[in-house]
């Protein structure tokens, strides 16, 4: 099995890994060190980018099913390595790669203690950007963490509501109904707008389907 200590990738392998939201992403060890000793998930880490596996599997491919190397894995992690990698299997190169979830493994991950994974970025970070000071004191465990980042941290980003029409504003969720107030016109501006294009697409594409229909 991984240990915990830092592991670095095969060169010439291509993880696959790009930026996803911090409820798919695999755990950050440094994160889980904060309130768990390392032998308690020594075991659980993901063979594609070395941290703790968020959401396990197993692979089980009968080609390598005698390696003593780890083979659990983070689901996005092993969706993401798949796609770079033209579904060849992370652990020996071959396709048709078999796998199944590991429930017992997603318990005992869902078990360990954690702090905000947010609170625990700004302070590495050593600064807040956004020059609010904003602390988020969440304590609890990983099984409760979407539920904690979706309804009731205080440090989540959130979009604004007109974003699909054009609004690129963000701001920490709770400010985020003080700029829908102040910004009423602007929203209603971009969804006029919004609406006019796409009433001249429609036209364009009347247009084009008579002119098909003469010829």
């Amino acid at each position: 099995m991984s240990g915990v200590d830092d592991e670095k990738t095969p060169k010439g392998t291509n993880t696959g890994v790009t930026p996803v939201s911090i409820e798919q992403q695999c755990f950050d060890k440094n994160w889980i060190l904060q309130l768990n000793e390392p032998k308690q998930f020594e075991h659980f880490i993901c063979s594609i980018c070395k941290q703790v596996a968020n959401s396990p599997v197993e692979l089980c491919c009968p080609q390598h099913k005698d390696i003593d190397e780890s083979t659990i894995v983070g689901e996005n992690c092993l969706k993401q390595f798949l796609k770079a990698n033209s579904n060849s299997c992370p652990v020996q190169p071959h396709e048709n790669i078999e796998y199944s979830r590991c429930a017992a493994l997603q318990r005992h991950i869902g078990a360990l203690n954690i702090t905000c994974p947010l609170q625990f970025q700004q302070e590495s970070q050593g600064q807040n950007q956004r020059n609010e000071v904003i602390v988020c004191d969440f304590k609890g465990e990983i099984k409760e963490l979407n539920d904690h980042l979706n309804n009731v941290c205080p440090l989540k980003i959130s979009n604004c509501w007109y974003k699909p029409f054009g609004c690129e504003y963000n701001c920490y969720k709770h400010k985020l109904n003080d700029h829908l107030s102040s910004e009423f016109k602007l929203h209603f501006d971009l969804v006029v707008k919004f609406i006019q294009t796409l009433q001249e697409e429609i036209k364009q594409l009347k247009s084009q389907i008579q002119m098909n229909e003469n010829n």
